[in-house]
């Protein structure tokens, strides 16, 4: 089982994080092309309206050599809604590594 949790890190301190999410996904088949059971949860921040994320679902058809990072990309993209307006693709620009935290 991959777990994945999110942690904001305020000011850089590690002695100030808090947790406001976990990914977890657990292979529930055999062979190189996988299924997984995933469960998706963020918390919300009201000031800006983000909702927060709660969603279980099954990953089907994935290819277990393409590696745990794809395997996170793949299940932020049923979990997570894209913004208004996206066409698709990321927000954070093109060649962009996202936002300083």
């Amino acid at each position: 089982m991959l777990v994945v949790n999110i942690e904001v890190w305020p000011w850089g301190r590690e002695e100030r994080k808090y947790k406001i999410g976990e990914i977890t996904a657990g292979n529930i088949s055999n062979g190189r092309i996988a299924t997984y059971e995933v469960r998706v949860q963020c918390d919300g921040y009201e000031p800006e309206g983000v909702p927060a994320i709660d969603e279980e679902f099954l990953l089907r058809d994935h290819d277990r050599g393409a590696g745990s990072l794809a395997l996170i990309r793949d299940a932020l993209l049923v979990a997570v809604p894209l913004p208004d307006g996206a066409a698709g693709g990321s927000d954070a620009g093109s060649g962009s590594a996202g936002p300083d935290l």
